[in-house]
């Protein structure tokens, strides 16, 4: 009998060390996707900054089909067209074709569950993958949006924490805030019953919008996308009698001449306690701010047009030639000579400030690219390439990676797809270096295939690059709503 436990005691001894090192923080890891908690048998946990999750519980959410081979200490997991091998105790992976070194922590076997990590694992599988730090959460996100969520979410609100509610001139229905919870119908000015600060006018005057009161006034701002537009709430206020009387349907409209601006709403949005709310609908994003200043009864916004960083990244280059082509001519002199010629038409965009990774036969990294973008603060990442297969393959193809490049990717492809009169090969999902580390919407467009006697000649045109050129911009245009 003592030996029997001398054995059990040595044998979870050596199991405990032989496990990775396990942080401070090893505590339960709620594990959202798209918002609903998932229910683990063992729940998820942090081992070194590494979140690792039961293999099991992601392939049920996704419908995926997952194999063990006990022989080999490996799991399968299958979902469509992906397939993605790991090994117990191993930082090598494969996805598809590809091989991969995990970060830092390798698959691991607790009280019969294998244990992957979740970002890995879900982001290969389409998944954007978030960390909740406040609530220590990880939240997976698809690619495509359950149909009831709203479309419109606030950019930087004032008080994070706060619910906004629905602005004035919603769709029919219950209103619904951002978190989705319903919010109050617009009510009747109460008038002269309430004595609060009133609203007396609202004036455009170029780049500022003056809110005059009678009394002290306060705001709280947040924007919205989908269209974009400003919201100030002004808590603790109602309207004056001329503002009241405009109103129809317990919503006012001013309709102002103004390049950056389509229309300027208001209502008395709430009594509990009394706000009224002003809508500035945009005709495409804006940079804006309250203006410290001394009239105590006035709200000063001033706003601008927002200028968007736009990262164009001519690939390979110096002693990266990339792909030969059959004029004798390199990949590299094709991607820069292209997005020279996106850039100079990109420097015509007021709203545009675009910016390249290299404007000559320069060598970058792959993550020096990556980092630019980055420290750019870059709204859009475009890397521009030529193809390179067998001598008969043909066409033009788009990449991305992450589940925000998405639609980026699509509005671009169909439009150099146009320009090109390229075969279409599609919008393709893969691990590109370039367009996994950048922060922002990334995308890598394959224009054509330089191994290829019809499409090579063409590519190497000045006025097929030209066209080209055109309809990238006019892509990212169209992505970015300018």
């Amino acid at each position: 009998m003592m030996k029997k436990l001398l054995f059990s005691t040595l044998s979870l001894f050596l199991l405990v060390f032989m496990l990775p090192m396990v942080s401070s923080a090893d505590e339960p890891i709620p594990l959202y996707l798209n918002g609903e908690r998932l229910e683990p048998e063992v729940p998820p946990r942090l081992v070194q900054d590494t979140t690792m999750v039961p293999v099991r519980i992601i392939a049920e959410a996704l419908g995926a089909d997952v194999e063990w081979n006990q022989d080999e200490q490996q799991v399968t997991i299958t979902v469509d067209q992906t397939k993605i091998w790991l090994w117990i105790g191993k930082l090598d992976a494969v996805v598809n074709a590809s091989s991969y070194k995990l970060d830092q922590v390798p698959p691991m076997n607790d009280a019969g569950n294998t244990l992957v990590p979740v970002r890995f694992v879900a982001e290969n599988l389409g998944l954007m993958v978030k960390w909740d730090n406040e609530n220590r959460a990880v939240h997976m996100i698809s690619e495509q949006p359950e149909p009831e969520q709203p479309v419109t979410e606030p950019d930087q609100p004032e008080s994070p924490s706060e619910e906004h509610p629905a602005e004035p001139g919603m769709e029919p229905g219950a209103p619904q805030v951002p978190g989705g919870t319903p919010a109050p119908d617009p009510i009747e000015n109460p008038g002269e019953e309430v004595q609060l600060p009133r609203i007396e006018s609202i004036q455009l005057n170029n780049e500022q919008l003056v809110i005059q009161g009678t009394d002290e006034l306060r705001a709280n701002h947040f924007s919205l996308v989908n269209p974009h537009r400003i919201v100030i709430d002004l808590p603790n206020t109602v309207l004056g009698e001329q503002m009241a009387a405009n109103m129809v349907n317990n919503t006012g409209e001013l309709y102002v001449d103004h390049p950056m601006i389509e229309k300027i709403r208001y209502s008395l949005y709430s009594d509990k306690p009394y706000t009224v709310r002003v809508v500035i609908d945009l005709n495409s994003k804006a940079s804006y701010k309250l203006v410290d200043q001394n009239e105590w009864n006035q709200v000063v916004m001033n706003f601008q047009p927002f200028i968007y960083n736009v990262v164009i990244d001519p690939g390979h280059g110096a002693k990266d030639p990339g792909a030969g082509s059959v004029v004798g001519k390199t990949e590299k002199e094709f991607n820069l000579s292209m997005s020279l010629k996106v850039k100079q038409l990109l420097d015509a965009e007021p709203l545009i400030q675009p910016l390249l990774t290299r404007n000559d036969d320069t060598f970058l990294e792959l993550d020096e690219r990556a980092a630019f973008a980055n420290s750019q603060n870059a709204d859009v990442f475009v890397s521009i390439h030529g193809n390179s297969f067998r001598p008969e393959t043909r066409g033009t193809e788009t990449f991305y990676y992450k589940a925000d490049s998405r639609e980026l990717a699509d509005i671009v492809h169909k439009h150099v797809l146009e320009a090109t009169g390229f075969p279409d090969r599609g919008v393709k999902k893969s691990r590109f270096r370039v367009i996994t580390v950048t922060s922002m919407p990334a995308t890598l467009l394959e224009i054509g295939f330089l191994s290829n006697e019809i499409e090579a000649p063409q590519m190497f045109e000045e006025e097929f690059q030209q066209r080209v050129a055109e309809a990238i911009v006019n892509g990212i245009k169209e992505y970015l709503g300018v």
